[in-house]
């Protein structure tokens, strides 16, 4: 495509989490001459965990500089930097509740950070045509920005759960996100509720927000389980809003023989323990733990499994359930987010956000595992929406073809 493009994310290619962003870079880098990648993280780096393509680069150089920037400054420079930033009086003012204070960090954040990726960069950031955040957050903010400043430059954020969702991590408010989306050219949502909800907070922009599905990997069937029992798993964090220990409680309601394997760790490990107390000799229960992402997927191709499980009182649309779909794995999961779009009735079972824990334990109770046709049709969606391949190529697309619409406005205004 003979692009380069500037791809803002928390912290990959280094740890912690954001393991899907392995896929999303693998699939878009054959579509560009060069990715710089940035991640925005205001830690300092540990050891790069992942690999990166060949034709892609990471600015630790920018990183450590905008870290010393920040940490030189002190209160009043930040202070002075906030208030100074561009759009920061609109936000203040849009703020609820109330933030000033909030939303002038922020924006010190994201103007030191731009400043610093222009001053380190040089010359070579004029190779840049085009800036990708992968969540709607600091980095879209630092990716409006920097189109904001260089009109050749554009601009796209994707879009997942708490980046779009204030509530979803404890907020009422996401300071600078409208800011993002009046300078973005484009904010891309991996749901359709995430794109219903920024349209209606935002219907100014809603022209510049549209669907943009992540994908996984295809991967050969799981296999069903032969020993007579229900093989159900989980995968995600021990977090409140996952509210795994749902999952144990449903299964005291349950009296056939059951494998329930959950494979992640967190805060929430003592309510999943306390659970489990109460669980009849009917169920076997593995408790993975924390494990790489990789291993996950390991396990996937080596285990059994009937039912992925997914009972969060919030979502985007999980890369979880895609990948249970690569193998064949139909899914319960809870009516909230993005969830409704992929399990539908002939994949899996819907339930109701505040669901009693005896509605799926007697889901599971009476879960037909010969229904080869759910099987089918969880690998036939994943094939069909949810391919990395096909949806980065997608995206690609749309980026490339933004660059060529900005530069060939800029040359019809060049004077004669």
């Amino acid at each position: 495509m003979g692009h380069t493009i500037l791809y803002l994310t928390d912290h990959w290619p280094y740890p912690p989490g954001e393991s899907f962003v392995t896929n999303e870079i693998r699939d878009l880098a054959p579509h560009f001459d060069k990715i710089l990648l940035l991640p925005t993280t205001m830690d300092p780096l540990g050891e790069m965990t992942r690999e990166i393509p060949e034709n892609c680069e990471v600015l630790t150089d920018v990183h450590a500089e905008i870290l010393r920037r920040w940490n030189r400054r002190g209160f009043l420079g930040r202070l002075g930097a906030g208030i100074n930033a561009k759009g920061v009086a609109r936000e203040v003012l849009a703020s609820r509740p109330f933030a000033p204070r909030e939303v002038i960090g922020e924006a010190a954040q994201i103007r030191i950070s731009c400043d610093t990726i222009e001053n380190v960069m040089g010359s070579r950031f004029t190779e840049i045509d085009g800036v990708v955040s992968f969540w709607l957050n600091r980095g879209a903010s630092i990716a409006a920005e920097l189109s904001r400043r260089h009109e050749k430059i554009v601009s796209f954020a994707r879009g997942h759960g708490g980046d779009i969702y204030a509530g979803r991590v404890g907020k009422k408010y996401l300071p600078m996100q409208g800011f993002a989306l009046r300078e973005l050219h484009a904010i891309l949502p991996d749901s359709e509720a995430g794109v219903v909800h920024l349209r209606e907070k935002y219907p100014k922009f809603a022209h510049k927000v549209e669907l943009g599905r992540l994908g996984v990997d295809e991967h050969e069937p799981a296999a069903a389980s032969n020993d007579d029992r229900l093989h159900v798993v989980s995968v995600s964090s021990l977090l409140p809003v996952k509210r795994v220990h749902l999952i144990a409680a449903a299964l005291q309601h349950t009296e056939r023989s059951i494998k329930w394997t959950h494979i992640g760790g967190g805060e929430t490990l003592d309510l999943v323990t306390a659970e489990l107390e109460q669980i009849g000799d009917n169920v076997e229960v593995d408790l993975k733990g924390q494990v790489a992402h990789e291993d996950v997927l390991k396990w996937f191709e080596e285990n059994p499994a009937d039912v992925f499980v997914n009972v969060s009182s919030s979502e985007g649309l999980p890369v979880s359930i895609m990948e249970a779909f690569s193998y064949g794995i139909p899914a319960i999961a809870t009516a909230v987010g993005g969830m409704p779009e992929i399990v539908t009735d002939d994949c899996g079972v819907l339930l109701d956000a505040d669901f009693k824990p005896e509605e799926l334990g007697a889901i599971l109770e009476g879960w037909d595992l010969s229904n080869v046709a759910r099987r089918e049709s969880a690998l036939s969606k994943q094939r069909n929406e949810y391919s990395s391949v096909k949806n980065e190529g997608a995206f690609a697309k749309h980026v490339g073809a933004a660059i060529l619409d900005v530069a060939a406005q800029m040359l019809i205004f060049l004077p004669i």
